[in-house]
């Protein structure tokens, strides 16, 4: 597992090196937030007595254009993840992730579609109010998740209206998997 870790962060650091190989003129760059919401999902299911977590997202991208139509895009990206257990509980996880996509562009309607490296770099967990220790009810969350991710988008001038849905890849704790919906904006440079 360690060297599968070590290959994943070895691929997306490569990917982001890749984009600097291309003219400037063919390189777009941006900032990106929006609206996210997020659960943990087992087996096409919730946890009993869970509810959608929603936060924001905040980051920046570079779209890179390989051919007219075909783009390659990558970024850096920070979000919270987390579910609501009712009873003012809930387990948030700060996370920075590290997004690699493909963009198929007509005009200026595009599909896009990646992976992303995301890794947890906190972690927040609240009973009945009170924040308690991860380790003492049921352990911390995996630091590293790679979600694949597809979306729509919409780009006039330099503001870009996009959609994405994220599916965890790796378990995240206990079979759950974290799933995940962004819905938000960005201004290109």
């Amino acid at each position: 597992m360690k060297n599968i870790t070590i290959i994943l962060i070895a691929f997306f650091l490569f990917g982001s090196l890749l984009t600097n190989a291309q003219d400037d003129k063919d390189k777009k760059f941006g900032i990106r937030a929006g609206w996210q919401v997020s659960d943990f999902i087992k087996d096409g299911s919730k946890p009993d007595s869970a509810s959608n977590y929603n936060s924001f997202y905040v980051g920046f991208f570079r779209d890179t254009k390989i051919i007219p139509m075909l783009h390659f895009g990558s970024g850096l990206e920070y979000f919270q993840n987390g579910s609501n257990y009712g009873d003012n509980s809930k387990r948030v996880l700060h996370t920075i992730s590290v997004p690699l996509n493909l963009k198929f562009k007509i005009g200026p309607v595009f599909a896009l579609a990646g992976v992303a490296g995301n890794f947890v770099v906190s972690e927040k967990l609240t009973l009945m109010g009170e924040d308690v220790s991860p380790e003492d009810y049921g352990g911390k969350t995996n630091w590293f998740d790679l979600p694949a991710y597809a979306g729509l988008g919409v780009k006039i001038l330099v503001v870009t209206i996009e959609a994405r849905y994220h599916w965890g890849l790796l378990e995240a704790r206990d079979g759950y998997n974290i799933q995940y919906f962004q819905l938000g904006a960005g201004i290109s440079f």
